[in-house]
């Protein structure tokens, strides 16, 4: 269809005529009734009686996310494309953030035939523009029939902060907050954990049809969605939590400008969560540095332990939980994860290694690994709070295994096989092993600069081939034998006996240990 094609048939909608509204703005039928503007509805007359809240000017490919909805969008079509399908794109975003139309000057691009069934089907009105019309007056009439109800918007958002003496009234009561934030701003709203929970407990709705990113590193970037917004909730320098506002059908809506008030106000509410969590994390810590540290639990230990929800008779277990590059992971990271989730949990840094204790199965750990990036050597279950440090040896030592995968990696101390799972129940004596068998490697590495304990090491990986290990060490073979000769002579064993071949091999599978633990 060329760029003066009749309009389409739906475009017909209600029947437009030239009256003087009475209310404090103009709908898409109010202006296509003007005769002297000379508009002309191509399509999505079902949406004639869109609100006109304002007018834009924008040639961008899509102006939506600087737009707050209700806006006549005003082009020449520098910005619409000329393919049948980009044309449908960019008009479906306009809808999706909810402009009130769009008005085309008599220079656009020709609107193709999609384009307009696509307008029809959204209901969503596209204007053509006479040449002679400039698009100044379009907004001067638009403008004067807002005044009023400029006064009515900024009278709205005076009260959305207004209040706030609600929420710092001796008998501040979250319903009656939320409620009331709800009845001023036109919106249903809902504050979000990045789990897709309720963040308080006293404001429980949620809607069921979005989905919320659980990474550190989510987007920070406001949404719109189907009937409203999604408004990212920054604490420091992470989304802690999400306000989602979607418009009620018995009030008006105050329009992206009073919800992000109201988003000021639902961020004290994430900031004091935030603060909440911190200090039973740091209450957290030192009981777990206690029991870790203590001979046997005590009952202040096991009462202690309720306090958080932790009930050892479901089984403790410990998480040892690492970054996959070796970098340290944030505790708040972790800390958030599990309380997003309501799981039970104590958290405590200690020697470069995060720990947690949890006393469930609940958690799902291969989540947990994909959602922050880690990975997690996982202890057995125990009842017995005194057995925490034994435990602790047991993550670090499933931790290692878990680091020697290209993936985030989960691994159970009772699920290991073969000698890993005959070695966890004394890992310090073989971490005194490695020290005592490796230390004369360790020695001439330090003193000379040099690489025998990775050499012996890699040699181990590689199966005791002799190509592929000097290859990954970019040396030649025959250095490569050299060097295995040396190790041999430094350490008083040799490498061809199975016995000494074994005792090797476990210290240098254990030299992690002497690290981490």
């Amino acid at each position: 269809m060329s760029a003066t094609s009749t309009p389409s048939t739906a475009a017909s909608g209600p029947p437009m005529t030239a009256v003087t509204p009475k209310r404090d703005f103009l709908t898409i039928a109010d202006l296509v009734a003007m005769p002297h503007l000379g508009l002309r509805l191509m399509a999505g007359g079902d949406g004639a009686r869109h609100a006109v809240l304002w007018t834009h000017t924008s040639e961008l490919a899509d102006p939506g996310p600087w737009l707050e909805g209700g806006e006549l969008l005003i082009v020449n079509g520098f910005g619409i494309p000329a393919e049948p399908d980009e044309q449908v794109e960019y008009l479906t975003r306009l809808s999706l953030h909810r402009l009130a139309g769009l008005a085309v000057s008599a220079r656009s691009p020709t609107l193709t035939p999609e384009l307009l069934a696509t307008a029809d089907r959204l209901a969503f009105p596209v204007l053509r523009i006479p040449r002679q019309i400039p698009f100044v007056e379009l907004s001067h009439l638009v403008a004067n029939a807002r005044d009023r109800s400029a006064r009515s918007r900024l009278s709205r958002h005076l009260q959305i902060f207004e209040t706030l003496r609600l929420r710092n009234s001796p008998d501040s009561d979250v319903v009656k907050f939320y409620t009331e934030l709800e009845r001023v701003s036109g919106y249903r709203l809902a504050l979000v954990s990045p789990a897709g929970r309720p963040l308080l407990a006293q404001w429980p709705w949620m809607p069921d049809d979005l989905a919320f990113d659980p990474r550190p590193a989510a987007s920070k970037e406001l949404r719109v969605v189907p009937g409203g917004f999604v408004i990212p909730l920054v604490v420091g320098d992470r989304v802690t939590a999400h306000l989602v506002g979607r418009e009620r059908t018995d009030a008006v809506p105050g329009g992206l400008a009073a919800l992000q008030h109201v988003a000021s106000l639902a961020e004290l509410d994430a900031i004091d969560d935030q603060r909440h969590r911190e200090a039973l994390h740091r209450e957290g810590g030192e009981l777990l540095a206690s029991a870790l540290d203590a001979p046997a639990a005590s009952e202040d230990h096991r009462k202690r332990l309720s306090r958080f929800g932790l009930d050892p008779s479901r089984g403790l277990r410990v998480l040892a939980i690492a970054g996959r590059t070796g970098h340290l992971v944030p505790e708040q990271w972790v800390r958030d994860w599990l309380c997003d989730r309501d799981i039970p949990h104590l958290l405590l840094l200690r020697q470069g290694v995060l720990l947690a204790v949890v006393d469930r199965d609940e958690p799902n750990l291969r989540e947990m690994a994909i959602h922050l990036a880690v990975d997690l050597g996982v202890s057995s279950r125990c009842d017995d709070p005194g057995e925490l440090a034994r435990l602790r040896r047991q993550a670090v030592w499933s931790l290692t295994l878990a680091n020697e995968s290209a993936e985030p990696s989960v691994v159970l101390a009772d699920q290991q096989q073969g000698l890993a799972r005959w070695l966890n129940p004394d890992v310090q004596t073989i971490k005194e092993l490695a020290g005592a068998v490796l230390r004369p490697l360790m020695e001439y590495d330090a003193q000379n600069d040099g690489e025998l304990l990775r050499t012996l090491t890699v040699y181990f990986r590689n199966q005791g081939r002799v190509r592929p290990s000097a290859a990954e060490l970019f040396i030649h073979e025959h250095t490569l034998t050299y060097r295995l000769k040396r190790i041999e002579q430094l350490v008083d064993r040799d490498l061809k006996s199975y016995r000494d071949l074994f005792e090797l091999w476990l210290a240098t599978v254990a030299t992690p240990l002497m690290d981490r633990s």
